[in-house]
This record gives structure tokens, sequence and C-alpha cells, in this order.
């Protein structure tokens, strides 16, 4: 997704945006992305809440990283929908705003990035699975 938003930069200086919209309809993308990010950004948040919930504390160390991995995966595909979708409309726009909303989700990337902590803290590791998963 950053090599997409680089190389979106990088052609909307070189050539400026792709306008292929009517004036009016660049109100109406900004809106549109502005609704995916403000919808987006909760539901992910939850849907992976309520995925690590439902994990079985009495299951094995890899059946709860896999369920795990399913949560994950699911947050960071919603985001990244949103990422693309702003680095898109700053392509067609060359509105800067949109990669302001891209820095958005990028910063949400890097907060929410796997840790051996995160991990241990989401799915409420023993000690016991603490140790395994080092």
């Amino acid at each position: 997704m950053s090599m997409a938003a680089v190389l979106t930069m990088y052609l909307v200086f070189k050539t400026g945006g792709i306008h292929i919209f009517e004036p009016d309809s660049l109100n109406m993308i900004k809106s549109l992305v502005i609704i995916a990010l403000l919808v987006g950004i909760p539901v992910s948040h939850i849907f992976y809440h309520k995925k690590i919930k439902h994990i079985n504390e009495s299951l094995k160390l890899a059946q709860k990283i896999a369920m795990f991995r399913v949560a994950f995966i699911v947050r960071i595909v919603m985001l990244e929908g949103i990422g693309l979708l702003s680095t898109i409309g700053y392509l067609v726009t060359a509105d800067k705003s949109f990669l302001y909303m891209f820095g958005v989700v990028f910063i949400l990337f890097i907060i929410h990035a796997p840790t051996r902590q995160r991990i241990s803290s989401d799915l409420a590791l023993s000690e016991e699975d603490k140790e395994a998963l080092n």
C-alpha cells in the first residue's frame, strides 16, 4: 500500500491529477473517502476485538495464533482498502487532503503491527504460552 502511495505521489507531482471527473464530483469523492474512513476504522477495530474475544482460552497456542491471524488480516484488509481508496482519490483529484487521510491509515498500520507483547496481551496467554511464543 505504501508503495502505491509513493508511486501515486510521483505521478501526481510529475503530471498532475488525472482529471476524469467533473469538479462537482470531486466533493462527492472526498465525502465517500471520509465516510469510508470514519466508518471503516471503527468497524475494523470492533470486528478485531469481537474475533479476539471469541478465542477460547483452552485452545492450543497454534489454534489461538491461527484465529488471531484471521482477525488481524481482516483488520488490516479493511484499513488497506481505505488507504487505497484515499490513494486513488489523490491520484484522480490531486487534492492533498487525500494524502492526509492516507497518513491516518498508515499510522494505524504502524500502531496495530503485531508484536509478541500485543499478541500475548490480546490473547491473554498463560505464562507457558508466552514462553512458547518467544
